[in-house]
């Protein structure tokens, strides 16, 4: 796996613009530094040798209200922006990363934004947009990206911000025992927002990706492992088990899928999940096969299927490190 990371970041270090930036887009340039940044066996003098411009140029994408951001989709830029810095651990950086944090925290939705408890976007996060209508929009992924983002710069666990999240988390699950919407079914896993999932057999089906990043919230919340809505999470888990896709939505947004599966396995400290049928299964083991086998003699990853930016190979490239770093830790 070392080897496949190894070729990986020399596939990154070679896509790399001379100003330190990737693709032109500050989100897929916060992920490849954070990924570079999280490389084992790389001493942070040689890690910041390639990434040290890029940080600076992040620190000057800071606005005066704490986001990270150029002028879309300002949460996720934010979230991944922060993750990057805190990935570089430089003392000059740590006011940024404070003043993001306080941003991210800030721009939750609840009562703040005019948003009641009542309604169901309560306690999420959008990507960030302009208009009010988007604004108060939140999904699974976003609320993922900041919550992992807060807990990365040492938000802490007594801030009334992980129990607002943890209001939009039930929401999005299908676990009847703590959803409060009339929609929800019982099979454990989670939609895309409350209501709405992207199965491709549609209704209020869960699926992989959001359902991942659903456990992975919970962790970041510090919801315990015993808790029943985390159990509940971990029978779908169990009942869907599979690196070969992304269950309910095929290859779309499946290496999304993989870092998230590999983030929320190793956070939940489970060295193998035994399946629906019986069956053992080491994720680690799978899963890196799988990566291994998908990788192009260049280095790069790149879905053949282009929903959400997967046919861009730093982007998807980006996202697998990610899933390997899971696996090694």
């Amino acid at each position: 796996l070392m080897e496949s990371l190894n070729r990986a970041e020399v596939y990154l270090r070679q896509q790399q613009k001379p100003d330190g930036t990737w693709e032109n887009h500050p989100g897929i340039t916060a992920l490849a530094a954070t990924a570079l940044l999280r490389q084992p066996g790389v001493s942070r003098a040689r890690q910041l040798e390639a990434v040290g411009k890029t940080l600076d140029g992040l620190v000057r994408l800071a606005k005066p209200d704490g986001g990270i951001y150029e002028n879309t989709i300002p949460h996720y830029i934010t979230g991944v922006a922060a993750m990057a810095l805190v990935a570089g651990g430089r003392p000059q950086d740590r006011p940024i990363i404070e003043k993001a944090r306080a941003y991210l925290a800030e721009n939750l939705l609840d009562e703040g934004e005019g948003v009641g408890k009542n309604e169901f976007w309560y306690g999420g996060m959008g990507y960030g947009a302009t208009t009010r209508a988007d604004g108060r929009r939140a999904d699974m992924i976003s609320l993922e990206y900041a919550l992992r983002a807060l807990k990365e710069s040492d938000l802490p666990e007594s801030s009334p911000v992980w129990q607002k999240a943890i209001v939009f988390l039930q929401r999005a699950q299908n676990n009847s025992e703590t959803n409060d919407q009339a929609w929800a079914a019982n099979d454990g896993g989670f939609v895309y927002y409350p209501g709405f999932t992207y199965h491709t057999d549609g209704g209020t089906r869960s699926y992989g990706s959001a359902t991942y990043a659903g456990i992975l919230s919970y962790s970041w919340a510090s919801v315990k492992k015993d808790d029943q809505r985390v159990q509940s999470v971990v029978k779908w888990i169990r009942d869907n088990y599979t690196v070969d896709e992304n269950p309910g939505m095929g290859q779309k947004t499946v290496y999304y899928y993989y870092m998230v599966f590999a983030k929320a396995l190793q956070a939940l400290g489970e060295p193998a999940i035994v399946d629906a049928r019986g069956r053992s299964h080491d994720w680690r083991e799978e899963l890196g096969r799988k990566l291994l086998s998908l990788q192009h003699p260049e280095g790069y990853w790149v879905n053949e299927v282009k929903d959400e930016m997967q046919d861009n190979k730093v982007l998807v490239t980006s996202f697998t490190m990610a899933a390997l770093q899971a696996i090694l830790q």
